[in-house]
């Protein structure tokens, strides 16, 4: 009986230390992906113990092989790890949760102020400096690959094909990066790969199918989730301007958490507080699905795999490509405001000199193309 207490109150524990962890990390978690997960070696695994860190460090590479953006994946494997399946939920909820609820009030109060002249400047001055992060963010997908004749290739084939559309982007890119690898595995000596609502509202689907495909596709950090997000609700779907969609991601950046909560803000604008939850949930989900299901078990067997660091090249040189044509478009709204070229230029050069976190620069570029709009 006693022992049973004992572990009954040890689990209670585990629950609660996950529970208030990943909420404050959902707080004060700005500075992209690699931060986020830099904040969690440190605090989980290093200081607290929950795992040694070759596991930690095994896992982190096996996650960045998989579609879905790493941070909250990370979190979501860390938590199931230290306290089972409701662990794994807790940290997925609580590290959402308040970048959650600041989008869904930055959508509540959007449409007041959306068509201030002086809110204009504000939020395309943002946009500019949203893109600056964008461009930068390519880094961490550029420094391994780019002395490799290869990734250029890639990249460029990518980038053609997206820009041309003639392949869907998950075709583009699992189809692409599956070529690739498995024509680079037959030259080892291994053996052959494993075989891989709330309302009767039809555009609930819609938005849930979208957010889905977005979650499930895409590599790497949230920021290779936009061409996929913009081209589905922009360009297909017509559910949002241009303008818009920059400035959802603008704030899913200067926001706590994974930027991927940018998709909270579409499903508000598109049906409410319901399609805030639907969207939020549908691009979480397929990474919530394989880090609580399958990712533990095969772990160890797929990071032995030499296919994975193949496909996982390929992948990231389409990303890159498809990433670069789609910052180029985003570029063309700016000829009837010529001024956001001069911050986008500023901020580039700010943010690849120094260090300068996304949630300074971003509001940094609203009041100076607040600025711009007064002159």
């Amino acid at each position: 009986m006693f022992s049973s207490a004992m572990k009954t109150n040890f689990t209670e524990y585990k629950y609660r230390e996950v529970f208030l962890y990943f909420l404050r990390l959902g707080f004060v978690g700005f500075g992209g992906p690699l931060a986020l997960i830099g904040m969690m070696q440190k605090d989980l695994v290093e200081t607290r113990g929950w795992m040694p860190i070759e596991e930690f460090h095994q896992a982190f590479a096996m996650i960045k092989a998989m579609p879905g953006p790493v941070a909250f994946q990370t979190a979501v494997f860390l938590g199931r790890r230290r306290a089972g399946l409701w662990g794994g939920l807790i940290a997925a909820v609580m590290l959402n949760l308040p970048a959650f609820l600041l989008m869904v009030l930055f959508g509540y109060y959007y449409q007041a102020y959306e068509n201030l002249k002086s809110a204009q400047s504000f939020l395309s001055g943002m946009q500019a400096s949203a893109l600056v992060m964008v461009l930068v963010g390519m880094k961490s997908f550029f420094l391994p690959y780019y002395k490799r004749f290869s990734y250029w290739m890639l990249l460029i084939v990518g980038a053609v094909v997206f820009f041309k559309d003639w392949l869907p982007e998950p075709v583009l890119i699992i189809g692409g990066a599956s070529v690739w690898a498995i024509s680079k595995h037959f030259k080892y000596r291994s053996s052959a790969l494993p075989a891989f609502a709330f309302v009767l509202e039809p555009k609930l689907f819609e938005l849930m199918g979208v957010c889905a495909k977005a979650g499930a596709f895409v590599f790497g950090t949230g920021l290779a989730i936009v061409p996929m997000l913009e081209k589905g609700v922009v360009e297909n779907l017509h559910w949002m301007t241009h303008s818009q969609f920059m400035d959802a991601l603008a704030m899913g950046q200067i926001t706590p958490g994974p930027v991927v909560i940018t998709a909270t803000f579409i499903g508000f604008k598109t049906l409410g507080l319901v399609g805030a939850v639907v969207s939020t949930v549908a691009i979480f989900a397929p990474s919530f699905f394989h880090i609580m299901t399958w990712f533990p078990s095969a772990l160890n067997f797929l990071s032995r795999q030499k296919w994975i660091t193949d496909f996982v090249f390929a992948a990231t040189s389409v990303i890159v490509g498809t990433l670069i044509v789609t910052t180029v478009k985003m570029m063309t709204p700016w000829q009837s405001t010529p001024w956001c070229f001069v911050i986008f230029a500023i901020g580039f050069l700010v943010a690849v000199k120094t260090k300068i976190p996304s949630w300074v620069l971003i509001p940094a570029g609203g009041f100076a193309g607040l600025l711009f709009g007064l002159l």
